[in-house]
């Protein structure tokens, strides 16, 4: 049992310095070494670790003693990169057979979040990527859903299916009655439009839940 604790705040350390680490290359671009170390040392205080900060508002971020608008530049760019390279292993793929993929890029956007946030990945008839969007930014548990502009986005798109994503700030990633709800009312409304709802994850603290993988996707048929 104590080398299982042990092993475990190893880890922790590890994670907390390697988030430090990257940091601090992030802003040597624009500060000295001591400098560099001292700014991502407040980061990490205010927003707890690497995906929190590349994830805050610059209105936020300046809110940082001694973060300018070069270094909010160089930490959007960061997280743009990021976030294109993720998009990158979907493109071109039959996206369901990609799971892990598709898991990694929905945590990408949205894994840290502190409001809950409605996306929808859009698919054409082969499940190929075509677009992303965040349709609706909520409340720290709560975030509302509009059927209409959902496949209102989707025809616009010329897509065939779509992924629903959205988190819970709280942690848990298990769907609640609202959602699993929700997520019907929109399989129904894709039925009449020949809009298929292929899956609908929820990003949690440490995890996804799947309601495709789960059996909780009602049939579109």
């Amino acid at each position: 049992m104590r080398n299982e604790l042990d092993l475990l705040m190893y880890r922790e350390k590890a994670s907390h310095h390697g988030d430090f680490d990257l940091l601090k290359g992030i802003i040597e671009r624009r500060r000295t070494t001591r400098s560099s170390a001292s700014l991502s040392r407040r980061l990490l205080t205010r927003f707890g670790g690497i995906g929190r900060v590349l994830r805050a508002a610059p209105d936020e971020l300046v809110t940082v003693k001694g973060i300018d608008s070069d270094i909010v530049r160089d930490l959007g760019m960061t997280r743009a990169l990021i976030e294109a390279m993720a998009r990158s292993e979907l493109e071109n793929a039959h996206v369901l057979d990609e799971p892990e993929a598709v898991f990694s890029y929905c945590r990408l956007l949205l894994a840290g979040e502190r409001r809950e946030r409605l996306h929808a990945i859009y698919l054409d008839k082969a499940f190929r990527l075509i677009a992303q969007e965040c349709l609706q930014v909520g409340t720290v548990d709560h975030v509302a859903v509009y059927p209409r502009e959902v496949m209102g986005r989707a025809i616009q798109h010329a897509a065939t299916s779509i992924i629903l994503v959205h988190n819970h700030p709280s942690g848990n990633a298990r769907p609640s009655s609202a959602d699993i709800a929700m997520t019907r009312q929109l399989v129904q409304a894709g039925r009449y439009l020949r809009i298929d709802v292929a899956d609908h994850i929820i990003v949690g603290g440490k995890g996804n839940y799947s309601f495709r993988q789960r059996g909780l996707l009602p049939s579109s048929e």
